[in-house]
C-alpha cells in the first residue's frame, strides 16, 4: 500500500444530534439501477432462469449468467490523540443530512484500505493513515447488497475541512456522539470500542 493522502481544513466543536433516520434502505440508495439485458459474449436477449434459488438474467444460447454481487463500501474510524473520533454530516445520497464515518464506495482498481484513504481526503480535506481493520458488515436491503469494510486510523496530515460531500464534521467523545445514519457504521463502532475495550 502506498503512502497515505494529503489532508486539510478546519473542524469546529458540535453537539449531539437527535433524530438522524437510521434504517438500511439509507445505506445502499443507488441513483441509477442498471439491469443487465443482452449477453456480453454473444449479444442474444437473456431470459430469466432459476438457477441456486435466485432468478437470475441468463443467456439461452452460451449459458452466460448475469450473477448479482454485493457493492463494497469502506469506512474509516478515524481516533485522535485524546480518544475523540471524527464524524461527518453526509452532504450528499446515500444517507443525505446523517452523521457518519468519513468512507464511501470502492472503486473497481483500488486495495480497500486505499479507498478508504481516498475517501477521507475527499470528505475532510485530511490525510490518513489506517491501522487496523475494524471488521466486515454486510448489510441487506430490498435494493441489493453492500458489504463495509471499516478500518481504524488516524489523521497525519491537515485539519479537517467541510466540503460538498461533509459539510459538517466534527470530533465526539464515543459517548457523547450523535446517531450514525447507516447500520454498517453502527456496528462498527461497536466493533472498534470492543476492540480498544480488550486492549485496555
Amino acid at each position: 500500500m502506498g503512502p497515505p493522502h494529503r489532508l486539510s481544513g478546519r473542524l469546529g466543536q458540535r453537539t449531539v444530534v437527535r433524530g438522524v433516520g437510521s434504517d438500511d434502505r439509507a445505506e445502499l440508495s443507488l441513483d441509477v439501477k442498471t439491469e443487465v439485458r443482452f449477453c456480453p459474449s454473444c449479444g442474444s436477449e437473456l431470459h430469466s432462469r432459476r438457477i441456486e434459488g435466485h432468478d437470475l438474467p441468463a443467456c439461452p444460447g452460451c449459458d452466460f449468467v448475469a450473477w448479482k454481487g454485493p457493492k463494497v463500501a469502506v469506512a474509516l474510524v478515524a481516533r485522535d490523540s485524546q480518544g475523540r473520533v471524527l464524524l461527518i454530516r453526509r452532504g450528499i445520497p446515500p444517507g443525505q443530512g446523517g452523521w457518519a464515518f468519513p468512507g464511501g464506495y470502492v472503486d473497481d482498481e483500488e486495495e480497500p484500505a486505499v479507498s478508504a484513504l481516498r475517501e477521507c481526503l475527499e470528505e475532510t480535506g485530511c490525510e490518513a493513515a489506517v491501522d487496523d481493520l475494524v471488521g466486515v458488515f454486510h448489510v441487506v436491503t430490498e435494493d441489493g447488497g453492500l458489504v463495509v469494510l471499516a478500518y481504524g486510523g488516524r489523521l497525519v496530515a491537515g485539519v479537517p475541512t467541510p466540503t460538498a460531500e461533509a459539510p459538517e464534521l466534527a470530533w465526539f467523545q464515543p459517548g457523547e456522539m450523535p446517531p450514525l445514519v447507516f447500520s454498517s457504521h453502527r456496528r462498527a463502532m461497536q466493533a472498534w470500542q470492543a476492540g480498544l475495550a480488550l486492549v485496555s
